[in-house]
């Protein structure tokens, strides 16, 4: 029997599944409704529920332009991001192949030329959701608080994105759709750069460098507290070792 790394794995899995949680939904609805309120909705609990599931596993990005911006921003790795993004791309292509296994019906690609509106629509939609990745991850809250308000954040994304474009803020909604398009992939790659690097060094840089601070800062008032400590252990020693001198030369 091999040994599978769970620490590698775990997290990389969880970016497959969840982005294919998340396909799946968008594939359904866009066969059963055009309205982007219950579009955005129903996505919106998709990945609240996604997010706390996996949010301590990877960080639940689901989503190529979110790892892309954390990557930007210094968050994750390299290989990290590029496994991630990997695995949200298969998670997508796995979600379509399943969808038309269960229903017995092909999804026709759908094929675009560069349009800026949907691009800016797709860049703006995105950096909402990268705003609130930005602040979950800097502010550290619980996972329920979290999941919330990426969940808001992915409604209000998708509205916004929809008067322009299909609204998927999504490269992997895009692909599993068979929507892949330039403004689909270059929009939420660029609005998640902008979203989480604006959020992540101009309203959240107190609390990003806050752990590093109070690490130097913990570190500094350690070595000071134990210097003291050290030196009248020393004197303490040296006290003691003097008397019993005293006493040997005595004795004699």
């Amino acid at each position: 029997m091999f040994r599978v790394n769970r620490v590698a794995v775990a997290p990389v899995l969880a970016e497959f599944v969840g982005t294919g949680m998340l396909v799946m939904i968008a594939l359904i609805l866009g066969q059963t409704t055009a309205v982007s309120y219950f579009i955005a909705t129903s996505l919106a609990v998709a990945a609240a529920a996604v997010f706390m599931l996996f949010s301590n596993i990877s960080g639940a990005h689901t989503n190529p332009g979110i790892t892309f911006g954390m990557w930007t921003a210094r968050r994750i790795g390299t290989l990290r991001g590029i496994s991630y993004v990997a695995a949200q791309l298969l998670g997508g292509v796995a979600s379509w192949q399943l969808f038309q296994y269960l229903t017995n019906h092909t999804l026709t690609a759908r094929s675009a030329a560069f349009s800026t509106p949907v691009w800016l629509a797709e860049v703006v939609g995105t950096a909402v959701l990268g705003m609130a990745f930005a602040a979950a991850l800097s502010r550290r809250y619980e996972s329920l608080y979290s999941g919330i308000m990426i969940g808001a954040a992915y409604f209000v994304g998708i509205v916004i994105a929809a008067t322009a474009s299909s609204g998927f803020i999504n490269p992997a909604i895009a692909l599993g759709s068979r929507a892949w398009s330039a403004a689909y992939v270059l929009g939420p790659l660029v609005g998640g750069l902008i979203g989480v690097n604006l959020y992540t060094y101009l309203m959240g840089t107190a609390d990003v460098a806050a752990p590093r601070g109070r690490a130097v800062a913990a570190r500094s008032v350690a070595a000071e507290e134990s210097a003291p400590a050290a030196s009248s252990s020393r004197g303490v020693t040296v006290k003691r070792t003097t008397v019993r001198r005293r006493k040997a030369t005595t004795r004699r």
